[in-house]
């Protein structure tokens, strides 16, 4: 049963987004997709916030053009 108290957001994610939900999948296999989204938003947010780390260039406001980074990509051969 959904809680009336939280804030719904619904979205269709690009192809990159997918990819790397799929990736996290594999890095967190106990976990259900609303964790896996709430870790990334979270997890993302915090590195963008701190700057530990630089983001992979995502240019334009076209999302299914964006690339998920090779170095984030499994290699083949390996589960997802």
């Amino acid at each position: 049963m959904p809680r009336i108290d939280r804030v719904r957001v619904d979205y269709m994610p690009g192809p990159a987004a997918v990819e790397a939900l799929q990736a996290a999948q594999g890095l967190f296999p106990n976990s259900n997709t609303q964790a896996l989204i709430d870790r990334l938003v979270i997890t993302g947010l915090s590195a963008l916030v701190h700057g530990h780390w630089k983001p992979p260039p995502l240019y334009g406001r076209n999302r299914d053009a964006w690339k998920l980074p090779a170095d984030l990509r499994p290699r083949p051969g390996e589960a997802a």
